[in-house]
């Protein structure tokens, strides 16, 4: 299984001006808990609810500011084809729950989270365990 299987490609972005306020009204209108930063189509990091509260305690006027402002560090990507294994372990070793899916030339294609793998992950498990299940008269 690929990034491919579960990626999505309705990905809620900003560009890296976009106020902090925007940012928000577009997770709240959009139903979700981040946004992609990006600049000419590329990834630059991602926005999350959880960033921005912890962030209102050292800027309280955060809301004026732009996105960029809360991202840090290199941003980390997959491509389509990296395993859904591979992902999982890149976002245990890195600590986050949402890898931007990019292609050749690194612009934006989708993105793939935690939450994603392991319902794919849930549904094959599932399979597996009704095959059993049928195979084994004594479960």
């Amino acid at each position: 299984m690929s990034v491919d299987d579960v990626v999505a490609e309705d990905v809620v972005t900003v560009e890296r001006d976009t106020p902090v306020r925007t940012a928000v009204a577009k997770m709240n209108d959009q139903e979700v808990g981040s946004v992609v930063v990006v600049e000419d189509g590329q990834p630059t990091g991602i926005v999350t609810d959880r960033t921005i509260a912890l962030a209102l305690e050292e800027a309280p006027n955060l809301a004026d500011r732009p996105a960029a402002e809360l991202v840090g560090g290199d941003t980390i990507t997959v491509d389509a084809d990296t395993t859904i294994f591979e992902a999982l372990q890149l976002m245990r070793d890195e600590g986050i729950r949402r890898l931007p899916v990019v292609d050749d030339d690194g612009r934006l294609q989708g993105i793939v989270t935690l939450d994603d793998a392991l319902v794919l992950l849930a549904s094959e498990l599932d399979k597996l365990a009704t095959t059993v299940q049928e195979q084994s008269p004594r479960l």
